[in-house]
């Protein structure tokens, strides 16, 4: 048999030991550390008197001490922080799978593409345009041919097309409640 000790200040026991001795489900006993009733050393350790007290002390007034309940608030502020920015992450993720939102890097390799064909239409149009007004001598044909070379390359540049954005690499998450629904409509699936 196990000879009792008279100072237990130091004593670090298990989450079983804390459940048998306060008559608690292990669970409870997270719980109850989690609600800021108990307090953790380190993971399954406790400090079985600063318990001790804490839980008396819980008993007696009904609530938890005023660390404690500020412990509880920082966390219920954080896990606040945290689920606004997993709502951000999957608006954005919506936001694409719409096309709706473009990663800078296809906007960038998609607006070289299109500058570059732009630049070197423009620089072809004297090689194009010298043949056809070679002998002209009205100056309003000759300007009405450059013109309308000048117009085709500014048209060929004004035509967008969204489909030029989107992407193949989407992969939907059907777990994930925010990307589910209707993208056309918005309104989510039932």
């Amino acid at each position: 048999m196990a000879k009792p000790r008279g100072d237990i200040s130091d004593m670090v026991v298990t989450t079983g030991v804390m459940a048998d001795l306060f008559g608690f489900t292990q669970r409870h006993i997270t719980r109850m550390v989690n609600e800021g009733v108990l307090e953790r050393q380190a993971p399954g350790r406790y400090s079985l008197l600063t318990n001790i007290k804490r839980y008396l002390e819980f008993v007696r007034t009904g609530h938890v001490s005023a660390e404690a309940e500020e412990a509880e608030a920082k966390y219920l502020e954080e896990k606040a922080l945290h689920e606004a920015a997993k709502r951000k992450m999957a608006e954005l993720k919506l936001a694409k799978q719409r096309n709706q939102l473009h990663a800078a890097s296809d906007i960038e390799l998609l607006l070289t593409g299109m500058l570059v064909t732009f630049r070197n239409r423009i620089l072809g149009i004297p090689q194009k345009v010298a043949p056809k007004v070679i002998g002209v001598k009205n100056l309003a044909e000759i300007s009405d041919t450059i013109a309308s070379e000048l117009l085709e390359a500014l048209i060929e540049l004004s035509e967008y097309d969204p489909a030029m954005f989107a992407g193949g690499d989407i992969v939907e998450d059907e777990d994930d409640p925010a990307v589910q629904g209707d993208p056309e409509s918005g309104s989510p699936a039932s």
